[in-house]
């Protein structure tokens, strides 16, 4: 056994809450979030090998998408690109044989190396000013209230998108959102605004009502079929027919965006990664540099993948080791039948895919 292999008995319901050291969950996502916004790429490296040695990559991604999209957007226009090309190569790799056994990819190499060069290009990426959450009040849904804000001169600018199966009472508020990320108005502030009213009014509909709110299905969308019809996807509709008019290169980035917006899509996860869509709404809306490189310094980077064990030989330290059974009765490693199980078990991609305590 190699001396950064990670032999941990413990199984994958055991990290529930807590990382691999036993550190909360909510405490190192605080860490790693703090030190990729100060650019700190070993302390980041070292939080990331903290979820991915306790099989959390589905919430690792997660940071990753959140930051990216919140505190870098135009700071490294390319960004996206670069995370819907790893995802793919992240997802090839939970299906050659891991499916049921995503424990175990802490030790793959090509998995170490991967989330190493996102976090070290993340922390080594031009940080912007971080969006902010647009709050809308109740008081905001009133006709009162809703009339003030209106802008748009016309009501041309849903009729690009809407259609007879999407709800008319979102008409006005797709049509202010329509109008405010055209070259007409170009206001990103307001665009984003009328994002979180159509969403906050959505889960006001669904939650009177105790039904779906939903709209015409939106073949476009890479998600599930049952999925199709989700409201978002108006949104997502309004950027991509504004994208298609502009010739700045937005376009490709803003469908790498909704690549990684709907991965492991579920209704859950709209508010959780409105940035995705501001950032969107930012491409569309302000000037940025499409010369901007990805990353500067290539052997810096090799570098820090070249030697990533040194910090999972740091974190291994904390590991529960195994009894000698364990060790020889491949209840873990399994005896190469996963391999045979995968497409069988497909199914089962949705389920993964300074001190600070410990949980007691």
């Amino acid at each position: 056994m190699n001396k950064e292999e990670i032999s941990d008995k413990r199984q994958q319901n055991v990290f529930k809450g807590i990382t691999f050291s036993k550190y909360k969950k909510s405490a190192v996502k605080k860490e790693l979030l703090n030190n990729l916004s100060k650019g700190k790429v070993e302390p980041a490296c070292y939080w990331s090998a903290e979820y991915i040695c306790a099989g959390h990559f589905a919430d690792l991604w997660e940071i990753i998408l959140l930051f990216a999209s919140k505190n870098i957007h135009l700071g490294n226009p390319s960004l996206p690109l670069y995370i819907e090309m790893r995802y793919a190569v992240f997802k090839e790799i939970v299906l050659n044989g891991y499916i049921g056994n995503e424990l175990q990819m802490r030790n793959n190499p090509k998995i170490r190396r991967l989330f190493a060069e996102m976090i070290s290009i993340l922390c080594l990426s031009m940080k912007k000013h971080p969006y902010a959450t647009v709050r809308i009040e109740k008081k905001e849904f009133q006709s009162t209230e809703l009339t003030d804000r209106l802008k748009a001169p016309d009501i041309s600018f849903a009729q690009q998108v809407f259609t007879k199966d999407d709800p008319n009472e979102l008409f006005i508020a797709v049509n202010e959102f329509a109008y405010h990320v055209s070259e007409t108005s170009r206001n990103a502030s307001l665009a984003c605004y009328w994002i979180e009213w159509i969403l906050e009014f959505e889960g006001m509909c669904r939650r009177e009502k105790r039904r779906k709110y939903e709209g015409a299905r939106r073949g476009f969308a890479p998600v599930e079929t049952k999925h199709q019809c989700d409201i978002v996807w108006l949104i997502w509709n309004v950027i991509l027919t504004e994208a298609i008019k502009k010739r700045n290169g937005s376009l490709k980035i803003i469908k790498a965006l909704l690549s990684i917006f709907s991965i492991r899509f579920s209704p859950g996860v709209k508010r959780r990664r409105r940035f995705i869509m501001y950032f969107a709404v930012s491409l569309l809306t302000e000037k940025f540099d499409r010369k901007i490189q990805l990353y500067k310094s290539p052997e810096v980077i090799e570098n820090i993948k070249s030697k990533i064990d040194i910090i999972y030989m740091q974190v291994k330290k904390n590991e529960e080791k195994p009894d000698t059974d364990y060790l020889f009765n491949n209840s873990i490693a399994g005896d190469g039948s996963n391999l045979k199980k995968t497409i069988a078990k497909l199914d089962r991609m949705n389920a993964i895919v300074g001190h600070i305590p410990r949980a007691t």
